[in-house]
């Protein structure tokens, strides 16, 4: 199993899931989704960056779950791969992530 599917499964297992409603579990997934985009413009960090990323890709997998998307965190072999089949999938049923951003190439999959 990939370093990366072994810690973002320790990290769905050790965090206290509240039950959200939907709009809230799509706000989280925004406002870290803003905060991985944000990462970028500032002094790499390998700690930061992966941090931010974990936290995204938690956040897309449980409202994934909550809008019955199949995902489970072996999927993330490949996260980019992941996250942006799962951001389509979002978007097919009326999920914006990208709501707020402004810039045409922000829909790009090319999140770190």
């Amino acid at each position: 199993m990939a370093m990366y599917v072994q810690l973002l499964s320790a990290v769905l297992l050790s965090d206290e899931a509240t039950p959200c409603a939907s709009g809230e579990l799509l706000s989280l997934a925004r406002t870290r989704r803003h905060r991985l985009l944000a990462s970028a413009g500032h002094p790499r960090s390998a700690e930061r960056d992966l941090a931010h990323e974990v936290d995204y890709d938690c956040a897309l997998i449980r409202l994934c779950a909550a809008h019955d998307i199949a995902t489970a965190p072996s999927s993330f072999g490949q996260p980019r791969v992941e996250r942006s089949r799962l951001e389509r999938a979002l978007a097919r049923v009326g999920l914006d992530l990208f709501q707020g951003e402004s810039a045409p190439g922000s829909r790009s999959p090319a999140i770190p």
